[in-house]
């Protein structure tokens, strides 16, 4: 077992641990890295949600990939003066929101309308 714990601390010096490696390593050490191995992952599955774009507080916007905080906003306040929106491609009438092709294609795979 030396071997494997040499070989996934010599792999997470050189950053490239995957979670293949993380799992492995926590089922031979204590419990508390099984807890952090744990939290790491609830976290990743929390945020694949898609998040709905007519409920959504600028907090949950903000943690949107592609979307900073003041972005979040404008979002927030277009909604609130102009009703739901329709489809997550309604995003391209905020005005200022200043998305790429690229970075809309990258937010909408993260938004839902409900």
């Amino acid at each position: 077992m030396s071997f494997y714990r040499t070989l996934i601390a010599t792999v997470a010096a050189l950053g490239l641990a995957t979670s293949v490696f993380a799992a492995d390593e926590a089922a031979t050490e204590s419990p508390a890295a099984t807890t952090q191995t744990t939290a790491t992952t609830t976290t990743t599955s929390t945020t694949a949600a898609p998040i709905d774009l007519n409920t959504a507080t600028v907090e949950d916007l903000s943690k949107i990939s592609g979307l900073t905080k003041a972005k979040a906003t404008k979002i927030v306040k277009y909604r609130d003066a102009n009703g739901n929106f329709s489809s997550v491609d309604d995003l391209k009438k905020v005005k200022g929101l200043g998305l790429s092709a690229k970075q809309m294609k990258k937010v909408k795979a993260q938004l839902t309308v409900g």
